[in-house]
């Protein structure tokens, strides 16, 4: 969802100073097939934990994150403590904002091909590119990277690496007052299909 509101942002041109837009595993089509499944999606998931510890085995466990360090780091924020069920809960009740779904991902590919900056997309597979982004990414339009084996999370999946594609993105685009030059920078290996 973060990434449906840093596009609209950047479409609209509000950040004047915008040089760079990172959108992590978020494409329109799948986006809005998915949502309707989402509230199966949302009903099925975990609504109590009896500890932090439970909450961080159960999103590793159920596939939502891939690595346990990482979900150590972010589960813990996404959770409250309810006195009266005397457990945790998810901070944020999604099913709440239905109303909104659809008009986050309606028209997200056109507006992500439409930013003025730098833009780079990052996959966990190529499946998931629509035709505007296929038509666009194939223009040059855009960076695309596909890292393999991890799931919609990839910053947490794989995080040594996620954080090496971004400082690649940054240097390459020469992003800073004067481009930043980042030294000892290990520049991605290109995929292989």
């Amino acid at each position: 969802m973060g990434g449906s509101v840093a596009v609209h942002v950047a479409a609209r041109k509000a950040l004047p100073s915008l040089a760079g837009l990172v959108v992590i595993d978020v494409v329109e089509g799948t986006a809005i097939s998915s949502l309707f499944h989402m509230r199966k999606i949302l009903s099925d998931r975990m609504q109590h934990f009896a500890s932090v510890e439970k909450a961080i085995e159960w999103s590793v466990r159920g596939g939502s994150l891939r690595n346990l360090e990482s979900a150590r780091v972010s589960i813990p924020p996404t959770l409250k403590y309810d006195d009266s069920k005397q457990c945790y809960v998810h901070r944020a009740r999604l099913e709440e904002t239905e109303q909104y779904w659809r008009g986050w991902y309606e028209g997200l590919s056109d507006k992500f091909l439409s930013c003025p900056a730098a833009k780079v997309l990052l996959l966990a597979g190529t499946d998931r590119l629509d035709r505007s982004l296929t038509i666009g990414q194939m223009q040059g339009k855009f960076q695309m990277i596909v890292i393999r084996n991890t799931g919609h999370a990839i910053q947490e999946d794989v995080p040594d690496e996620f954080a090496n594609h971004i400082l690649h993105f940054i240097s390459r685009n020469r992003i800073g007052s004067r481009g930043i030059e980042i030294p000892g920078l290990r520049r991605p290996q290109p995929l292989h299909s």
